[in-house]
């Protein structure tokens, strides 16, 4: 009867370890596939730059819109600009020109099919220098999508800030 009762019980400890090694591997399968994501970046030309936080690429063929990740820039409202909306966007555009080549890492997608998207153009980290020159801030809701940078990020819209810098100049 011991036998038994040791059988079983070797057999439940072996399910048991065997479920906690699959969810294991599969979690680790997902963090390096979100790792890999990263890793590889999209290439994409600006076709448009739509407001201080959004802009539209064409890559291979086809147009997507992307939503700067993880920050906020003022916006139109009801067809009317907030405060230094078009300053946001006209400086977006001049880091960003129609026609320039960039890469982006989408971390993510919202509302209307919009990518959320780390972007770079040649070394510059588009995202980081909005908040730096105050041109944006931080955006509350999407804050996790850039974990990679978000401390850069808050410091750099602390400085901002304490700057007076774009939209902070108040």
């Amino acid at each position: 009867m011991y036998d038994i009762l040791i059988l079983v019980s070797s057999q439940s400890y072996l399910n048991m370890r065997l479920s906690i090694l699959s969810t294991t591997l599969f979690t680790l399968g997902l963090f390096i596939s979100s790792i890999s994501a990263l890793a590889n970046p999209l290439n994409g030309t600006i076709s448009k730059v739509v407001d201080g936080d959004t802009v539209t690429v064409t890559s291979n063929g086809s147009s997507s819109t992307l939503q700067l990740a993880c920050i906020d820039a003022p916006d139109w409202v009801n067809g009317k600009p907030q405060p230094n909306a078009q300053l946001s966007k006209n400086r977006l555009t001049q880091l960003l020109p129609v026609g320039s080549s960039i890469q982006y890492y989408p971390v993510g997608t919202i509302r209307e099919n919009r990518v959320l998207a780390v972007i770079f153009n040649g070394n510059s980290n588009i995202n980081l220098q909005m908040i730096a020159e105050g041109q944006a801030q931080l955006h509350s809701n999407y804050q996790t999508q850039c974990p990679n940078s978000a401390n850069e990020l808050a410091t750099a819209q602390s400085n901002a800030q304490n700057s007076r810098l774009g939209i902070w100049n108040h």
